[in-house]
């Protein structure tokens, strides 16, 4: 498990909060941070690494998506 910080960013870039959490790896990091977005961006650090900045419009996008493939089939995301 690695430890991971979230931070959210205001509109002036400043950081307005945090928040620490672990994870298995920055894949799984990132689908939690990206449910944790509201109002603002946030910023996904490792230690000193950024892994990754995410904004509300992502959020939004992965909402959008109803459906995932499996098996070559799709099949509706609330029923996997």
């Amino acid at each position: 498990m690695t430890e991971y910080r979230l931070h959210t960013v205001g509109n002036d870039g400043h950081f307005i909060g945090s928040r620490t959490f672990t994870a298995d790896s920055d894949d799984d990091a990132v689908v939690w941070a990206k449910q944790q977005i509201e109002d603002h961006s946030v910023e996904l650090w490792s230690g000193p690494r950024l892994v990754r900045r995410l904004d509300p419009a992502e959020k939004r996008a992965a909402e959008a998506v109803t459906h995932t493939i499996e098996a070559g089939r799709m099949v509706p995301k609330n029923k996997t």
